[in-house]
């Protein structure tokens, strides 16, 4: 149910600074594996659709300064797809302006633009920068030649080499690669092969994900048609492990399961994630969660569009396109803490807090997951922090199903 009256809100304190996510769901081709909020055959919209976002941009905006009584903080900004770089100048410019518009941008506020390598040029990167893009997360996924072309991605090595290149020349030094493990036909040595290419660009941020291989996806079909053979469950553990072994020599820190960085380069947006703080979510088939709510906004482009020309917002964060929202429960909510939080390797979950928010102690709100978790070896306890263990983190998942 969307949110339909001010009575139960809550404020947020005006010190706390937001995140914004916005969706851009336009691609070129659809990859094989891929099951995001994407389209390929509605280039057309684009320009009705920056336009439609930059309108819920501003409305969410006037409704948290009208809370607020002035307008609200952010400190990371990202444009997630999709593929965002494969909108032109003109229409991110639109969109920036009216985050300008409607939000106060911290100093030192991190502005992240996913790019697919080949869809970029120097021309291009150099005028992101000038409008206020400093973090390029590019999607390279292997450089195994074999791998791209069964993840059916339209570039080749060369051409991620080149994007890193054209980047900094631009003056761009905040730079992520995404890998992909778990592929099927993939070797611990191609992936090691992939891993040394990344790492020969000297990339401050890496983020590597386990495939997996979801309902309705060509590869799911290819899978079910024996095309292709399913995943090695522990061949995807050897190679997480050297993964950690290589980043780990190479000076890369290990701050959340999926991410490496070098000192001070972790990325802050995906940070209040997991620090289950607040953020926006602008754009089709976004999700965001502030002012106490969880919400989501329409999937289809055409819909989201509509929607923000025929209807009225809802309370902040809601906008017009919102689809629904809900506002979580003591149990939700000490779930989405604990699950979030225990995905940072170093800080973990802190004990403490956990019980002044929650007015209970960990121990007593979950002692038998914490009891079971503990002797299995994928917990451990330290200075009034909850951290998975290194054997845990491979296996999260089996660690986060218990706090469901």
């Amino acid at each position: 149910m969307l949110i339909g009256d001010t009575s139960s809100c809550i404020i947020s304190p005006m010190d706390q600074s937001l995140s914004l996510y916005v969706h851009i769901p336009f691609c070129r081709h659809r990859c094989a594996y891929c099951d995001f909020n994407t389209y390929t055959s509605l280039g057309d919209l684009q320009t009705r659709y920056a336009h439609a976002l930059a309108a819920e941009i501003r409305q969410v905006g006037t409704a948290a300064e009208r809370l607020a009584g002035e307008k609200r903080p952010y400190h990371t900004l990202f444009f997630g797809g999709g593929t965002p770089s494969l909108l032109t100048l003109e229409q991110l410019a639109h969109i920036l302006t009216a985050v300008s518009d409607a939000f106060h941008m911290a100093d030192d506020a991190e502005i992240t633009l996913e790019a697919n390598p080949g869809t970029v040029n120097a021309a291009y990167l150099q005028a992101a920068r000038r409008l206020g893009v400093n973090r390029i997360s590019f999607g390279v996924q292997s450089a195994v030649s074999g791998e791209l072309a069964l993840l059916e991605r339209e570039h080749d090595w060369a051409t991620a080499v080149t994007a890193m290149q054209q980047a900094r020349a631009a003056g761009l030094t905040n730079l992520s690669l995404d890998l992909i493990y778990g592929v099927p036909g993939q070797t611990l040595a191609s992936w090691e092969t992939s891993l040394q290419a990344a790492l020969a660009l000297e990339p401050p941020h890496i983020s590597l994900y386990c495939l997996t291989i979801e309902p309705g996806t060509p590869m799911m079909r290819w899978l079910q048609n024996g095309r292709i053979t399913p995943p090695d469950p522990d061949l995807a553990a050897d190679q997480y492990e050297l993964a950690c072994k290589l980043l780990a020599a190479h000076g890369l820190g290990h701050y959340e399961i999926s991410n490496w960085a070098l000192p001070d380069y972790e990325c802050a947006h995906n940070l209040t994630y997991w620090r289950n703080g607040e953020y926006l979510g602008l754009g089709a088939g976004a999700h965001g969660h502030a002012n106490g709510y969880r919400y989501h906004v329409v999937k289809q482009p055409r819909v989201y569009i509509r929607r923000m020309s025929e209807n009225e917002p809802g309370v902040f964060p809601v906008s017009a396109a919102a689809a629904a929202s809900h506002r979580p429960d003591r149990q939700e909510m000490m779930s989405d803490t604990v699950i979030t939080q225990l995905r940072l390797l170093r800080e973990g979950l802190d004990l403490g807090a956990f019980a002044r928010r929650f007015g209970q102690p960990f121990a007593a709100a979950y002692p038998d997951a914490l009891a079971q978790l503990l002797a299995w070896g994928l917990l451990w306890q330290e200075n009034g922090r909850l951290r998975l263990t290194e054997r845990g983190y491979f296996l999260s998942n089996q660690v986060f199903y218990r706090f469901m």
